[in-house]
């Protein structure tokens, strides 16, 4: 069976999340996802300073696709992060809020993305408020704070 390392890198600018999508096929690299993704964001050219410190990486899903592929969702969310001109999506808190159980199933590939960002932010926002995540806490601005704060309306519920 395939297994693909999906990794969603966040960032909440005023009222909406930016993101991007970048896949690793772990298949043929057989390591430890956890060390995989440290590995790709110390690699990842962009054009901002951002440290280790100043991420928040965490696994929130996987995923069975067909033909017998299983996905393995992380985030790695910073308040320092920048993404390339045009090329990162983004999509409002207020969209991210009202994701639930019952909503339909996404029927593209930028509708599953936007399922799977808003069931990750919410799962981060759950442990912020119910684990007292110092790390996380840490490695965000006091605004970013409230934003989640505010986002955790309910568990993230299943993906798809």
């Amino acid at each position: 069976m395939k297994t693909i390392l999906e990794i969603f890198h966040l960032r909440i600018v005023k009222e909406r999340v930016r993101y991007d999508r970048k896949e690793v096929n772990l298949s043929r690299k057989g390591s430890d996802p956890d060390k995989l993704i440290w590995s790709h964001i110390r690699q990842e050219p962009r054009d901002s300073a951002a440290e280790e410190h100043e991420f928040i990486v965490h696994s929130t899903s996987w995923r069975f696709e067909q033909p017998g592929k299983v996905i393995l969702t992380y985030i790695a969310y910073s308040d320092e992060l920048t993404f390339e001109k045009d090329k990162a999506k983004s999509i409002s808190l207020k969209a991210v809020q009202t994701v639930t159980k019952k909503t339909r199933k996404p029927r593209s590939r930028a509708e599953v993305e936007k399922k799977v960002v808003s069931h990750a932010l919410r799962h981060i926002a759950f442990l912020i408020k119910t684990d007292d995540q110092i790390e996380f806490k840490s490695a965000m601005k006091p605004e970013t704070m409230e934003k989640f704060e505010d986002l955790w309306v309910s568990l993230a519920g299943r993906v798809l």
